[in-house]
């Protein structure tokens, strides 16, 4: 076993982003690339009975036309956009909390995959990518003999 050093300061890395974000000033004018910052869709990874692995990203505001779904060499990839709305005039907008722009998220996954079997499906402002597992590499119960 090997020792790991720990770093609490580390711990605190996480707080930054939301209080960031919370007190960051947008004034009228500013200009949009400022504005539009990258951002990460939160994801849920899990197995199912099966034995698929399931990754479930909440894209709010995401038109199904501007997700990619890449899965090459055991890395599954998920990248997108959420655009502002055409209607909101940037001299006219007085608050701003919601994070637009590009996003890309990357999970390695077992070889025991079946790539071929990769199903995508985008409902309700939530991508579900499901991932089979190969049939040889799905568990199997021997039966103990007598000796």
């Amino acid at each position: 076993m090997s020792l790991v050093h720990w770093n609490p300061f580390e711990e605190f890395t996480a707080f930054d982003a939301p209080f960031n974000r919370m007190f960051r000033r947008v004034s009228p004018g500013t200009d949009e690339a400022v504005m539009q910052r990258s951002w990460m869709p939160a994801v849920d990874v899990y197995e199912t009975d099966d034995h698929a692995l399931v990754v479930s990203a909440e894209l709010p505001g995401v038109d199904r036309k501007d997700v990619s779904v890449m899965f090459e060499d055991g890395v599954l990839t998920i990248a997108g956009e959420r655009k502002r709305e055409a209607e909101v005039d940037k001299g006219r907008l007085f608050r701003s909390e919601r994070a637009y722009g590009t996003f890309r998220r990357s999970f390695t996954v077992p070889r025991s995959v079946d790539a071929g079997a990769v199903t995508a499906e985008h409902k309700d402002g939530t991508l579900r990518v499901r991932l089979p597992a190969k049939a040889e590499a799905a568990p199997h119960r021997i039966a103990v003999k007598a000796a």
